[in-house]
């Protein structure tokens, strides 16, 4: 009976102060990764250290660094980084956009300090040349992006931003826009996004940083997937998008901006309310359509023959024709609809 208890007590003890340490070759490539987590009393402790293979320098040391000359971390095993249990370090990506990948580090601890849902702060770390450096800024950036509902952090390569946004509910969306520069963020546009359950587009108001200065700006936009679209395609000329598309009796005109953001910068009508005096007429010779509509003194004329597509713009008598790309529907399907803002002839 003693001899049991014995060995309970030392398992427990095992338990209580457990230590495992592991050794990952693919965490990054060009990069060793050592990981060592602690569990006593419930206690986590963590240790991080990342070394280049080339030099053998130690480039990232995080963590409780009591254990850097630990005996289990000497013993550690070889492992992939995707099989090591409840690490909280990952790549997170190339934040400054400088050809190397960024890393993020999770404490143990979960904080219930304001956020809509507790979580652990995050530190992340930007790679440059001699090693990996903690951004304050970035961090910060990070952390306040996952404290707010339904809250995300995106990185937008192409545009070479950082796209930070929340939700306020079903219907209102705010998203911010940064800029990296070394190891600081620097916001440069945000917006909110307010949706009308009675219109196919959402209401964007915010403000952009140019010339020094914020400056307020109001526009829409409207999210494709969700479009009964008709006819739709890219212009040639890079401009933007032209999206035809039907909500319950109405026809709809929209065009897309080619930027970073995506809003419309023209819709016809631009709520259900307006469409009674949004009227489009829709022409059929043999196999070539026409839909004309006029905004004040403009008039546009989408077209579709069996050779090409595009939409023309006539501006003070002057003629604007923006060939079409990679279209999607066609024309035709107006032939045998209905709305209650388009005329046949």
């Amino acid at each position: 009976m003693k001899i049991k208890l014995l060995l309970f007590l030392i398992a427990q003890t095992y338990i209580s102060n457990a230590q495992k340490a592991y050794i990952s070759n693919d965490f990054l490539k060009g990069y060793t990764l050592y990981f060592l987590k602690q569990t006593k009393n419930s206690e986590i402790k963590e240790y991080y250290k990342l070394t280049e293979n080339q030099t053998k320098k130690t480039v990232l040391e995080y963590g409780s660094k009591e254990f850097s000359n630990s005996e289990t971390l000497k013993t550690a095993k070889i492992t992939s980084f995707k099989s090591i249990p409840e690490s909280n370090i990952r790549v997170l990506g190339d934040l400054n956009f400088d050809g190397r990948q960024d890393i993020v580090i999770h404490e143990t601890e979960i904080n219930d300090d304001g956020c809509y849902t507790a979580q652990a702060t995050a530190h992340v770390f930007i790679n440059i040349t001699n090693g990996f450096l903690s951004s304050p800024s970035i961090s910060r950036l990070y952390n306040d992006a996952y404290c707010v509902r339904g809250g995300s952090f995106e990185i937008d390569t192409k545009n070479k931003r950082i796209i930070t946004s929340s939700s306020g509910g079903a219907a209102l969306h705010v998203s911010s826009y940064y800029i990296i520069s070394g190891m600081e963020a620097k916001e440069v546009a945000n917006f909110e996004e307010e949706g009308d359950p009675y219109s196919p587009f959402s209401k964007i108001t915010g403000k952009k940083w140019k010339d020094n200065n914020w400056d307020s700006f109001s526009s829409l936009s409207v999210y494709e997937p969700n479009l009964d679209k008709v006819f739709s395609f890219d212009t040639k000329n890079e401009k933007g998008r032209v999206l035809l598309f039907k909500d319950k009796d109405v026809l709809y005109y929209a065009f897309q901006q080619n930027d970073e953001y995506k809003f419309v910068s023209f819709a016809y009508p631009s709520s259900p309310e307006k469409a009674d005096k949004a009227t489009f007429k829709f022409k059929k010779q043999n196999t070539n359509y026409e839909l004309e509509f006029n905004s004040g003194s403009i008039k546009y004329t989408i077209y579709e023959t069996s050779n090409e597509f595009g939409i023309k713009i006539y501006v003070s008598g002057k003629l604007s024709d923006w060939k079409g790309i990679a279209k999607t529907g066609t024309l035709a399907e107006l032939v045998n609809a209905n709305f209650k803002n388009v005329t046949k002839e």
